[in-house]
């Protein structure tokens, strides 16, 4: 009896298992990051109420590497530079919010933003806007920095 529980269990080992080759299924293919809609390398992005009203952004830039937090503010229409980083701003809001894809600045909510420009060497690394209650979400991605948006002042128009 134990021979013939020991032959079926063999002839089942050996029959059942065709080499057929697995399919990948879509969990396991390689993630690909979405595209930013807050990013754009478009270089007419900036809508004309965001340079309506003179003001200046502060940037927090954070040396991964060193863990070093800087602070810099730009002005509007201005650019600065931090080490081999040439910073611009491009354009401000006081409540960003999107709608239809269009970006509105809306006075009834609170979501300060820059419109930013971060290049190095000639290379534009991120163009868009940095927003300051959601400072980890969207942005400049690299390896060595982070960069965020610590705060906005607008001045009425003169």
């Amino acid at each position: 009896m134990k021979k013939l529980a020991l032959c079926a269990v063999a002839l089942l080992m050996f029959s059942g298992c065709e080499q057929k080759q697995a399919e990948q299924i879509e969990w396991q293919l390689p993630l690909e990051a979405p595209e930013d809609p807050h990013g754009s390398q478009n270089i007419d992005a900036v809508p004309d109420w965001a340079v309506a009203l003179p003001g200046e952004a502060e940037l927090v830039w954070l040396e991964k590497s060193t863990t070093k937090l800087t602070s810099l503010t730009v002005s509007l229409g201005t650019a600065a530079q931090l080490g081999e980083w040439d910073i611009q701003l491009l354009g401000l809001a006081s409540g960003l919010r999107v709608k239809n894809s269009a970006f509105l600045n809306d006075e009834n909510v609170h979501n300060p933003a820059a419109f930013v420009q971060l290049s190095k060497d000639g290379k534009v690394y991120y163009r868009g806007w940095l927003y300051e209650n959601f400072p980890e979400l969207f942005g400049m991605d690299n390896l060595e920095w982070k960069v965020w948006l610590k705060g906005i002042t607008l001045r009425a128009a003169s």
